[in-house]
């Protein structure tokens, strides 16, 4: 278990999307050169794009960070996940977070592979593997959600990779209810109505009153976001998901107040 309240700083990771090898190891490389608390990279699987996760994982070669490729559960048998996730065993990656993922495109909803199933599988047949599970505080009621999360813990699953939160005190409360769960809080900008629109009607996001579709506005709640990741020992998961990455960190760089939160020291790797 770990203990609520942990001193020090909060733990980084960055999501990057992977449109290309070379240019996400570019953006990977300068991202760590320019702000050293970030250790962990996620890295997003995306169907539309040509390089798909597990791919850019096994392809980036060494960099200073802990690589964690999401898999989609839907993609594939149960089966033919383990041995995806058995190939990245082998290539020495050692976490991977398993998503559920959006139907692509306009494919029809059908029975599909479930989250829980392929944690369940993976954990019982992989040795060298950390499975990581997406918690989602807006797919239905928090109740459920949180009953859903400690499902896939018990099935196998190191810790939780939160959907972006909009209002610290929600994330407070979700933190409150996952006491003792290793948590990487997830942040990310958005900077436009439409951005937020689309949030609201794709993922049921519930923005405070208040809240400004502005990058220096999401700059300032990433660091309480980032801050309130810190009080209670957890991490943070900053997703860049529509803006420079450079220019989100740098505007998150000019709100801490001289906090240097994106500067902390680097996650020793166990």
């Amino acid at each position: 278990m770990r203990r609520r309240g942990e001193t020090g700083k909060a733990m980084l990771s960055i999501e990057l999307v992977p449109r290309d090898i070379d240019e996400l190891r570019r953006q990977t490389l300068e991202v760590t050169g320019a702000f050293g608390g970030f250790s962990w990279l996620n890295i997003p699987d995306i169907r539309r794009l040509p390089v798909r996760s597990y791919e850019a994982a096994l392809e980036l070669g060494p960099l200073p960070v802990r690589t964690v490729p999401h898999v989609r559960a839907r993609d594939r048998s149960v089966a033919e996940t383990v041995a995806l996730l058995r190939r990245l065993e082998g290539a020495g990656v050692r976490d991977v977070l398993i998503v559920t993922g959006d139907r692509f495109d306009h494919e029809e909803e059908a029975a599909h592979p479930t989250t829980l199933e392929v944690i369940a599988q993976a954990s019982r047949e992989l040795e060298a593997v950390n499975l990581w599970a997406a918690f989602d505080p807006y797919r239905s009621e928090l109740k459920a959600e949180l009953e859903y999360a400690e499902a896939k813990l018990e099935a196998g699953a190191k810790g939780l990779f939160t959907q972006p939160f909009f209002d610290p005190r929600f994330a407070a409360i979700c933190l409150d209810q996952l006491d003792g769960v290793e948590v990487f809080v997830g942040i990310t900008p958005v900077t436009s109505e439409k951005s937020a629109r689309y949030w609201e009607r794709q993922n049921r996001v519930v923005f405070p009153p208040g809240f400004e579709a502005t990058l220096e506005a999401c700059a300032r709640l990433s660091v309480e976001l980032m801050q309130l990741a810190r009080e209670y020992g957890q991490r943070a998961y900053l997703m860049p998901i529509a803006v420079d990455p450079m220019a989100y960190l740098k505007a998150v760089a000019a709100a801490e107040g001289g906090e240097a939160l994106l500067c902390g020291r680097h996650e020793l790797i166990s």
